[in-house]
């Protein structure tokens, strides 16, 4: 448990640099790339971290004089999903669950039932905190390890099933998202979708990002958007004119500087996509994504 917690209070900053910089050189990819990968989903993951915190310390507060503004009484707090890793790792699943996930994915690929490589190890608290659940529901430390490997397979599989609409509309080819919180809502997607499929008109609409941005031009713009909605809640909150504009300036800023700091994450993550699907190719006579 000490080599958990000291693992888990390193945090995803530090943690996925040194995983990712291992996983390239294992498979075969030459120091020098395997660190700059790295030290790049290192510097992604910072960003995103300092963006994050930039807009909750700026939202937050108008948030909460929203709350006191129109007498609203909110009884839960959202603790966010870093305590909930610790939490998760901190459990007895958690302690054993991060060799039991790459087992897992090893004997899957080795049987071909899954072409995904999982090397988000950070995020196997999704699994961790699956199975410290049933196993507080069931009293029962195996119920809730064969809970977790449950939503590992789950998790490949579907990873394996949306990976060509991750390379559509994402352009990363051979890149998959087998990330436990993203793609539980798959079945629900392809089924609401599969609803607004038949119903007449609804049917007919085809909105994104880009048809957006291509239709209403700069209003359809992120930045816009955000500094748009940043005013609405800062004069919402009772904020004066400055600090109306000053909440907005800084949503519009975190809308641009997220997607940025996330494609420093995947710039990171596609040489060891690539050096994967080599090393796995090559000794499996398998196409892998990772």
């Amino acid at each position: 448990m000490d080599i958990i917690n000291f693992i888990v209070g390193l945090g995803a900053s530090v943690m996925m640099p040194i995983i990712i910089t291992l996983i390239g050189l294992i498979m075969g990819a030459s120091f020098g790339k395997a660190l700059r990968a790295g030290l790049t989903v290192g510097v992604g993951f910072i960003g995103l971290n300092l963006v994050i915190g930039m807009l909750g310390g700026s939202l937050g507060p108008a948030v909460q004089q929203m709350v006191s503004n129109y007498g609203l009484s909110l009884t839960v707090i959202d603790v966010g999903w870093p305590a909930a890793a610790a939490i998760a790792f901190a459990s007895r699943v958690g302690a054993v669950i991060i060799p039991i996930a790459l087992a897992v994915n090893m004997v899957m690929i080795l049987t071909k039932t899954t072409q995904t490589i999982n090397i988000d190890v950070w995020n196997f608290w999704h699994y961790a905190f699956t199975g410290a659940l049933v196993t507080f529901a069931t009293d029962s430390f195996v119920f809730g390890v064969v809970a977790a490997v449950i939503q590992a397979v789950m998790t490949l599989v579907l990873a394996d099933w949306t990976a060509k609409g991750v390379e559509e509309q994402l352009g990363l080819q051979g890149v998959s998202i087998p990330h436990g919180l993203s793609v539980a809502f798959v079945p629900i997607a392809l089924v609401i979708n599969k609803i607004l499929d038949y119903i007449p008109g609804i049917n007919k609409i085809n909105i994104d990002a880009e048809m957006v941005q291509k239709r209403f031009g700069l209003f359809g713009e992120p930045i816009l958007v955000g500094t748009v909605l940043g005013a609405i809640i800062g004069f919402a909150a009772g904020y004066d004119l400055g600090g109306a504009l000053n909440l907005a300036i800084t949503m519009g800023a975190a809308l641009v500087l997220i997607p940025r700091m996330a494609g420093l994450l995947m710039e990171g993550l596609l040489p060891i996509s690539d050096a994967a699907s080599e090393f796995v190719d090559k000794r499996l006579k398998t196409n892998t994504k990772i």
